[in-house]
């Protein structure tokens, strides 16, 4: 059992729920759509508490986004609390009955358990297949250090090493697993404690903007364990015997535990399926296994000319370019000797080698450019911003630099540490 404590039960069983739900019904191929009424419901609802209530100094504009610590976020946890304290209080009022909450304790569990499984499934299999830690890109690589934010750095150090990172994912997805079958939580929670220990530091400690699921992650899976928190204390750190836990049936009819085994694995195999699949999915679409740009490569400018005129690389200069970045389908960037950059969208056409950039912001601004390439230099020529451009440059690749192109040493005689 979570707990003997009825009050505290039904709390955690009404605030969980809430901060669950719909899950697993939105997880559902075309049940998803449940989801979004209540999210419409909650855009509503906590801008008005925040306002009328809470009166914070500012409206609420901006919702869960990238970030999941938006003020949003937080007001939206509060009157999670609020409810399930509401309702905990009337639950208790009109059920003063001597009841066995053991029954309400197992399935609080289970489902607490098939939830954290599946989400640590989903946030490992985006490390396995590198999707949420990729590769440094050019920009990244090109960015002073000093400029980087700590979000930026946590995500720099972790894609520069493509064999840590899966490691990481398989710890996440290994202990995800072990939740699922009664016989193996404690181990599934002895992994993931740690794992999500080290992931709520890291958010914290490095401005990450998961603060907050990332420690409702944990404290699901603490009270995973707490049926087992006696048992571990003594063998961990009393050096006390411990009983093999008694595991109890919900069901005794034989038919009926067979279809709850039945569902269990049905459920087990859907959750990989459908988050290796959306991942390898994903993986074609923008990550690792995407097609790159047919001009593929940063381009370091060697020599530049505007209007026949040679313009020296002064690192003051706005004009000159330094770099030409070409990392993603439809997108070019060009980085000026200041190292200020822009993107452009951009369409290329290999059989004419004409080059199309179009400004992201005005779409009348379109400049064609032509080119000549080998496979390791390109020149650049045609009317950009009214100018005659004559733009000469030679590729480099991820392997050039030091982070991405030292590799793997098993003998340093000396530390290379840069």
């Amino acid at each position: 059992m979570i707990t003997n404590n009825k009050i505290l039960l039904r709390f955690l069983l009404v605030f969980f729920g809430l901060l669950t739900f719909p899950f697993p019904i939105n997880i559902i191929p075309k049940l998803d759509v449940v989801e979004d009424p209540i999210v419409d419901l909650y855009h509503i609802i906590i801008p008005w508490i925040s306002k009328n209530i809470l009166q914070l100094d500012y409206e609420i504009t901006v919702f869960t986004n990238g970030s999941g610590d938006t003020t949003y976020d937080y007001v939206l946890v509060l009157f999670f609390i609020v409810v399930a304290a509401m309702v905990t209080a009337i639950w208790s009022f009109f059920d003063k009955k001597e009841r066995n909450y053991e029954q309400l304790n197992y399935w609080f569990l289970v489902f607490l358990r098939y939830y954290v499984g599946y989400v640590m499934l989903s946030y490992g299999i985006v490390k396995v297949i590198p999707l949420q830690f990729r590769e440094p890109s050019f920009y990244r690589l090109l960015l002073p250090y000093g400029e980087s934010s700590p979000m930026g750095l946590v995500w720099t150090f972790m894609g520069a090493s493509k064999g840590y990172t899966i490691i990481s994912g398989l710890a996440e997805m290994i202990g995800g697993l072990l939740l699922f079958h009664r016989k193996t939580v404690i181990l599934g929670g002895m992994i993931l404690i740690p794992v999500l220990t080290n992931i709520v530091l890291i958010n914290f400690c490095y401005d990450v903007p998961v603060k907050l699921y990332s420690s409702e992650l944990l404290i699901m899976v603490l009270l995973i364990m707490a049926p087992h928190l006696k048992r571990l204390l003594n063998v961990i750190l009393l050096n006390k015997p411990t009983v093999p836990i008694q595991h109890k049936e919900p069901f005794t009819i034989k038919k009926r535990l067979q279809i709850k085994n039945t569902v269990k694995w049905i459920a087990v195999v859907f959750f990989l399926y459908s988050n290796i699949g959306d991942a390898i999915e994903s993986s074609k679409k923008y990550g690792p296994s995407a097609p790159k740009p047919p001009l593929y490569g940063l381009y370091e400018v060697t020599d530049f000319k505007v209007n026949s005129r040679e313009v020296p690389p002064i690192l003051t200069d706005t004009i000159r370019w330094r770099f030409v970045s070409i990392e993603w389908l439809k997108s070019i960037r060009l980085y000026r000797t200041d190292m200020s950059g822009k993107n452009y969208k951009s369409k290329i056409d290999t059989i004419h080698k004409k080059i199309e950039l179009t400004h992201r912001k005005d779409s009348t601004k379109v400049y064609t450019l032509n080119y000549s390439k080998t496979d390791s230099t390109m020149h650049i020529k045609g009317i950009f911003m009214k100018d005659t451009i004559d733009c000469k440059t030679k590729r480099l690749d991820k392997k050039d630099f030091l982070l991405t192109g030292r590799g793997f040493n098993w003998i340093n005689e000396y530390p290379y540490n840069r």
